[in-house]
């Protein structure tokens, strides 16, 4: 049964206190279907994610499609080339449209036609064609476009806001743009997609994600050898994200002995002797190293099972390389090696929180991010 304190401020006031005074959240935090609900609704729900790629869509009717905080949504290239974000319910009887998650092979269609009564949309939206209603009385085609979700971009990457209200996504972002501008994403190419589905709660993965506390023992066989020293990297205005930079020789996206590609032109000062672990708030997870960059979207899917969509990217000119799929091979092993060990302790970890028995732990100074995560939760979900 659910605590019916769940809400009260004073329950977390723990998780308030500065980082090496404070304790993290409860454990039916993150197993409770009412927080998890509210999670939906004042977390996912009132800012932006991070659904893909531009050039995962690079022709006029390409598309895919995603299932983020209970919305189901079709991102699209339209015929006048904007990429869109509709929403893949039917405006007749709300059966789903089409279903090419990310990850699969793009679809591509020159219109969106319902599989139940053939109601046919435009790639914008409007429906075009609805046989069988011509005598339903004061029915007009134009009243009965698919619900769109706000879309924009920014350096090739496609994110969604389900707010109306939200601020625009350049103003959640803050002066990130600017500290990543030397990576140059706007020139990199998603070359490879891959979902997995994790038996655990969406904060233990991205918790887990953005703390280096865990490495020497998770990561003992693959990256804990290759020793960094971490810096905290807030946002100087209101960017709604929060980041790391890991000071350290050679590149963190390769096992060690593996060859890779050379340092990405332009990297300047700090970028070119280290790695960057990017945070957007509230799931939107970017690893920029001096070669290489991977990105991951952490999609809940229900209190304890979360959908991470894991995207591989290198810059353009690497792409055209005749050597790309062997180099580009050795840094696919390490993200599935690392993924994979993530995997399995954020599935090991919530059968812990599970227990009746589990009670919030304090924080290390690594696990900086964990506190200013469980923090700016609490802020949306407790309403204050």
């Amino acid at each position: 049964m659910s605590d019916p304190s769940l809400f009260d401020p004073a329950r977390y006031a723990p998780v308030r206190r500065p980082l090496l005074d404070a304790s993290g959240l409860p454990a039916d935090c993150y197993r409770d279907e009412r927080f998890f609900q509210r999670e939906l609704a004042q977390v996912f729900g009132r800012g932006w994610l991070m659904l893909g790629r531009e050039d995962m869509v690079p022709e006029r009717g390409d598309f895919f499609t995603v299932d983020h905080a209970g919305a189901a949504l079709i991102v699209l290239r339209d015929h006048d080339g904007r990429v869109r974000a509709l929403h893949n319910v039917c405006r007749h009887r709300g059966a789903r449209l089409v279903d090419v998650p990310a990850g699969a092979a793009t679809g591509r269609t020159a219109s969106i036609v319902c599989p139940y009564h053939a109601w046919s949309f435009a790639l914008d939206g409007s429906l075009r064609a609805c046989v069988g209603m011509e005598d339903t009385r004061a029915f007009d085609k134009a009243d009965w476009p698919l619900a769109a979700a706000r879309c924009e971009t920014w350096a090739g990457f496609v994110w969604v806001s389900l707010d109306d209200a939200a601020p625009p996504l350049l103003d959640w972002l803050g002066e990130l743009p600017e500290r990543l501008a030397p990576y140059r994403l706007q020139d990199m190419v998603a070359t490879r997609v891959v979902t997995h589905d994790v038996e655990c709660n969406w904060k233990t993965w991205v918790e887990n994600f953005m703390e280096g506390y865990h490495i020497p023992t998770v990561h003992r066989s693959t990256i804990s050898k290759l020793k960094a020293v971490n810096h905290p990297e807030e946002p100087r205005g209101n960017g709604q994200y929060t980041a790391i930079f890991e000071q350290h020789d050679g590149t963190l996206a390769l096992l060690p002995g593996d060859a890779g590609f050379p340092p990405i032109e332009g990297l300047d000062g700090e970028s070119v002797r280290g790695s960057r672990f990017m945070l957007v708030y509230p799931t939107t997870m970017f690893a920029l190293t001096v070669d290489a960059m991977w990105c991951f979207q952490c999609l809940p899917l229900a209190p304890e099972r979360t959908r991470i969509v894991h995207t591989s990217l290198f810059p353009r000119s690497r792409t055209a390389r005749p050597d790309f799929e062997a180099l580009a091979a050795n840094y696919y092993k390490r993200q599935d090696r690392v993924v994979k060990e993530d995997n399995d302790i954020a599935a090991w970890q919530q059968r812990g929180l599970r227990s009746p028995m589990a009670r919030p732990g304090r924080f290390a100074t690594k696990e900086r991010i964990v506190h200013a995560l469980d923090n700016w939760i609490l802020d949306r979900v407790l309403g204050e």
